[in-house]
């Protein structure tokens, strides 16, 4: 990926959801439970499309059709069906968009990826949501929950990390969240 590519991506995506009034990006956090700090989402959406970029660029992918994928108002279609919205601590927020597989995303390597800005790394939650706003349906949510649990346990172990689905807080949507394990003689 070219960083001009990255750049027009960015800017277009602000562009637009300052053209919009942020009214997308409001009844998303709304339908999440996330609080109704838009401009947190913006500007989290493109630090965490930075980091996705950068690990899939690291992996020898093409990223082109991802940052396509990842318009403000993205279409339905057989690419784009899902949105990953991770909240980083209230700090801010980040929607990436998936495909039905998800392997776009490596949730593992964000879980560590450190977040100079804000002197932290990884994300407290993240939060999965259909892009139609239709429910998740429970064939979904244990589909999703495999994939989930497969990318993280791919570069952690059990010992390393915990893993928690909350299916019920909010109806239709699925909250993730991982979280390391530390043995009881050390500090986090």
């Amino acid at each position: 990926m070219s960083q001009d590519a990255f750049s027009q991506w960015a800017n277009r995506f602000r562009r637009d959801a300052v053209k919009d009034g942020m009214r997308l990006l409001r009844k998303h956090l709304q339908r999440i439970g996330l609080p109704d700090e838009p401009e947190k989402l913006i500007d989290g959406t493109i630090m965490y499309m930075s980091g996705c970029c950068a690990y899939l660029k690291i992996d020898g992918r093409a990223i082109g059709e991802f940052l396509a994928m990842q318009s403000y108002r993205p279409t339905l279609d057989a690419d784009s069906h899902y949105s990953f919205t991770f909240n980083l601590f209230g700090l801010t927020f980040g929607r990436i968009i998936t495909p039905l597989d998800m392997k776009c995303l490596d949730l593992a390597d964000l879980h560590d990826h450190p977040w100079f800005d804000f002197k932290t790394c990884g994300y407290y939650d993240f939060r999965v949501a259909r892009l139609d706003d239709k429910a998740l349906s429970g064939d979904e949510i244990e589909d999703i929950e495999k994939e989930i649990t497969y990318d993280i346990f791919f570069d952690y172990t059990e010992e390393d990390v915990d893993i928690w689905f909350d299916r019920d807080t909010i109806d239709g949507v699925l909250i993730v969240y991982v979280h390391d394990i530390f043995p009881e003689d050390q500090e986090p």
